[in-house]
C-alpha cells in the first residue's frame, strides 16, 4: 500500500510538473518570412512553443487580441509574441494600450533582422536582369508578355503570381513600389498586406495574368509549376542556400544588383536605431524605408542608392510584462540570444542579415538593461500586471 501511495504521489507531480510546464511556454507565430529561422533548432530557446507561420496580419491580430485562433490553437491559449515583417500601425499599438496596457503593460516592438524581397520567376533564357521600370511595368501589367521586357531573351505570356492573404512580404514589396514607380502608365500602388488591392490601373493597362495562393511556400510551388510566373519572395522560400541568391537564371537581378547577403548588407547598412528620446516609443524601433526620409519619424529611412534595392526588416512583437515570471526570463534570454551574436549564423544561414552591432546594441541597453524604464520585467512598470500565462 506504502508503495502504491508513494507511486500516486510521484505520478501526481509529474503531471502537475509536467502542466505548469506547458503553461509555462512561451507561444507565438505570424509572418511567413522567418518562420524558418525561428525554427531553426536552437533560435528559441528550450521553453518556447514552435513558431507558427500564419503570416503577419494573422499574427498581428493574434498578439494584440491575444487569440490563438489566428495561430490555429484553441483560444483558452495564450500568446506571448509574434513576428511580423509588416509594422504595427499606430492606431494597433494607441488601441492595444487602451484595451490591455493597464492589465498586460506595454507591448515592445523591435526588428530582428534585415530581408531583401526577391524576385524568382520560371522562364527559360539565362540571366534576368530587371530595371526598376520592368519590374513596375511587370507588376502593373503594362509589360504583360516577355517580349516587352527589353533584353530578358524570352518571349511568351508574363503570369504574376502573389499572396492572397495578409502578408508582411506583400507590404515590403508594395513599400517599393509606391516609392519608386514613377510610370504614369504603370497607375500606382498603395502600401499594403494584401497585394490584390495595392494597384491602381492607369487608363488602358489592363492587369497582367495572376495567379494566387495562402502563403509563401505555396505561391513559390505555384510559380515553380507555371511557366511564365514571376513574383517576389523571402529569400529563405525563394532559395534554398545562400548562393542560390546570386542565380540570375531563378532570380532577376534589379538594377543588376543581386539579392546577396553583402548587398543587403550593404542597403541597410545607413539604418540607425532610435534616438534615446525615442526609445519608449514602440513605432520608433520598427525602420521602414519610404521615397525620401521623414525628419518628424526617425524610423523611416530613404530607399537606399547602393546595394540591392528591395529591402525590409522582419520584427519582433513581445511584452515588457509577464504574468509568469518563467515567461519574464525565457523573453529576456531569447533577446539576449538575438541581440548578441549567439542566433547570427543560423540568421544568414536563412538568408537574412543581422542587425548592426549598434543596433543590437541598443536593444540591449533599452529591453535587457535592468535600469532601463523599458527593461523587460521592470518591477516598477510590471508590478501585479503582466500578459496572461
Amino acid at each position: 500500500m506504502f508503495k502504491r501511495n508513494v507511486l500516486a504521489v510521484s505520478l501526481t507531480l509529474a503531471a502537475l510538473c509536467s502542466a505548469q510546464a506547458a503553461m509555462a511556454a512561451v507561444n507565438g507565430g505570424g509572418g511567413t518570412l522567418a518562420a524558418p529561422f525561428y525554427n531553426t533548432s536552437g533560435v528559441l530557446p528550450s521553453g518556447f512553443a514552435a513558431y507558427i507561420g500564419v503570416g503577419s496580419g494573422a499574427g498581428k491580430l493574434a498578439f494584440l487580441n491575444n487569440d490563438a485562433t489566428q495561430f490555429g490553437l484553441p483560444a483558452t491559449t495564450n500568446v506571448h509574441w509574434a513576428g511580423s515583417d509588416s509594422k504595427l500601425a499606430t492606431t494597433d499599438i494607441s488601441t492595444y494600450n487602451t484595451n490591455h496596457g493597464a492589465a498586460w503593460g506595454p507591448l515592445i516592438q523591435v526588428p530582428a533582422m534585415a530581408t531583401a524581397v526577391t524576385i524568382p520567376f520560371n522562364k527559360a533564357g539565362g540571366n534576368l536582369n530587371l530595371t526598376t521600370d520592368q519590374l513596375c511595368g511587370i507588376f502593373s501589367g503594362r509589360l504583360a508578355d516577355w517580349s516587352n521586357v527589353t533584353g530578358s531573351g524570352r518571349t511568351g505570356t508574363i503570369t504574376v503570381a502573389y499572396r492572397s492573404d495578409s502578408s508582411g512580404t506583400t507590404e515590403l514589396f508594395t513599400r517599393y513600389l509606391n516609392a519608386k514607380c514613377t510610370n504614369p502608365l504603370d497607375g500606382s500602388f498603395a502600401i499594403t498586406t494584401t497585394f490584390a488591392g495595392s494597384h491602381t490601373a492607369a487608363k488602358g493597362v489592363n492587369p497582367p495574368t495572376v495567379i494566387t495562393a495562402k502563403g509563401s511556400p505555396a505561391v513559390m510551388s505555384l510559380v515553380n509549376s507555371t511557366d511564365g510566373a514571376i513574383t517576389y519572395m523571402s529569400p529563405d522560400v525563394a532559395v534554398t542556400t545562400t548562393a542560390g541568391l546570386d542565380d540570375a537564371t531563378k532570380i532577376a537581378t534589379i538594377n543588376s544588383v543581386a539579392p546577396n547577403l553583402a548587398n543587403v548588407g550593404t542597403a541597410v547598412s545607413g539604418v540607425t536605431p532610435p534616438p534615446s528620446a525615442n526609445r519608449a516609443d514602440p513605432n520608433a524601433w520598427a525602420p521602414i524605408f519610404a521615397a525620401t526620409t521623414n525628419p518628424s519619424d526617425p524610423s523611416v529611412f530613404a530607399f537606399p542608392a547602393t546595394g540591392y534595392p528591395i529591402i525590409g526588416f522582419t520584427n519582433m512583437i513581445f511584452s515588457q510584462c509577464y504574468a509568469d515570471p518563467t515567461q519574464t526570463a525565457l523573453v529576456r534570454s531569447f533577446l539576449t540570444q538575438q541581440y548578441t551574436t549567439t542566433n547570427d549564423a543560423a540568421v544568414t544561414a536563412n538568408r537574412f542579415v543581422p542587425l548592426s552591432s549598434a543596433f543590437k546594441s541598443a536593444v540591449r541597453g533599452s529591453f535587457l538593461a535592468s535600469a532601463s524604464p523599458q527593461y523587460v520585467g521592470n518591477t516598477s512598470v510590471c508590478n501585479a500586471i503582466g500578459r496572461p500565462l
